[in-house]
């Protein structure tokens, strides 16, 4: 699966249907997580981790498809594979 991001494109692993509804549940919790919530960045990490993992198979595998790319472009890209994956726009997060 190809994925456009403001940071060129990504070539990621597919997921199943299964996979995608795994994930779809901790998507929709902590993107629905109130801003105050001092756990939402914490738990957005965790989130933004298991991603990557499923994106790219492995950290080293990881870390060559994202190098040369800084901290914020980075999370970014992975934001945009999330949402692509779950079939959600940058607009509606929850997918409500």
């Amino acid at each position: 699966m190809i994925v456009e991001t403001p940071h060129g494109e990504f070539e990621v692993n597919d997921i199943t249907r299964k996979q995608r509804r795994e994930h779809y549940g901790k998507v929709k919790m902590v993107h629905s997580m109130d801003d105050e919530d001092i756990t939402k960045t914490e738990k957005m990490h965790s989130l933004v981790d298991e991603f990557t993992l499923l994106a790219f198979s492995s950290e080293e595998e990881a870390d060559k498809k994202l190098e040369g790319l800084s901290a914020l472009e980075e999370d970014t890209v992975l934001t945009t594979i999330i949402l692509a994956y779950m079939g959600l726009s940058s607009g509606n997060s929850t997918g409500d």
